[in-house]
C-alpha cells in the first residue's frame, strides 16, 4: 500500500524539480540577492494564507520565516519585493499540503545554506533565512506524521494543495522583476 509521503512527492514531482531547477546553486551575489526575493515574494502570501487557515485540529502550526526573511534582505540593501496573493483552502488536507512544501523546502536549504558561505553569508549575516529553516527537521517530522493522519480520500486535496505552492513559487521565481541583476 503506497503511504502518503510517496504518493505527495509522485504528485509534485515535476513541479519540484522545475522549483529546483530554477533556483540552482548560487555563484554570486546578484544570483543570492534574486534567490532571496523570490523566496519573499513567494513565502511572505503562503506564511499569511497558512496563518489565516483557522484550521485548529492540525497539530503543525506553521513557522514564520519573514523575520529571517525581512533582515536578509535589509542585509543587502534589498527592498521587500510586490507579492502575488495566495489563497489556500481552509481544511486540514490543504493546510497539511502545503506544509508538505514548505517544511519540505529544509531539505534544500540545507544544501543552499552552505552554498552561500562562500559569498560572505552566515546565520547572522545575510543568511538567516536558510539557516533557520535548515537548522532542524523536526517540523519536517511533524508535517509527515500529520499527513498520515489523513484519510485516504483527502489525499487529492492535500496534492492539490502541495502543487498550488509549488506553482506560486513557480511564478514568485520567474517573474522578469525578481530575475538576477
Amino acid at each position: 500500500m503506497i503511504e502518503i509521503r510517496t504518493f505527495l512527492r509522485d504528485e509534485t514531482n515535476e513541479l519540484h524539480r522545475e522549483l529546483d531547477a530554477i533556483v540552482g546553486v548560487f555563484s554570486s551575489r546578484a544570483e543570492y540577492a534574486s534567490f532571496l526575493k523570490g523566496t519573499y515574494r513567494h513565502r511572505a502570501p503562503v506564511e499569511a494564507a497558512l496563518r489565516d487557515a483557522a484550521v485548529e485540529t492540525s497539530p503543525w502550526r506553521s513557522r514564520k520565516l519573514l523575520p529571517e526573511l525581512t533582515a536578509d534582505l535589509a542585509d543587502l540593501a534589498l527592498p521587500l519585493p510586490a507579492a502575488d496573493p495566495f489563497h489556500l483552502s481552509n481544511d486540514i488536507a490543504a493546510l497539511l499540503g502545503a506544509a508538505y512544501v514548505l517544511e519540505g523546502s529544509a531539505l534544500g536549504a540545507r544544501v543552499l545554506v552552505k552554498g552561500v558561505e562562500h559569498l560572505g553569508f552566515g546565520p547572522d549575516f545575510g543568511a538567516r533565512y536558510l539557516s533557520a529553516q535548515a537548522g532542524s527537521l523536526d517540523r519536517w517530522r511533524a508535517v509527515l506524521v500529520a499527513l498520515e493522519g489523513l484519510d485516504r480520500p483527502a489525499w487529492d486535496a492535500a496534492a492539490q494543495s502541495a502543487k498550488s505552492v509549488f506553482r506560486h513559487a513557480i511564478q514568485a521565481f520567474t517573474s522578469e522583476e525578481f530575475s538576477p541583476a
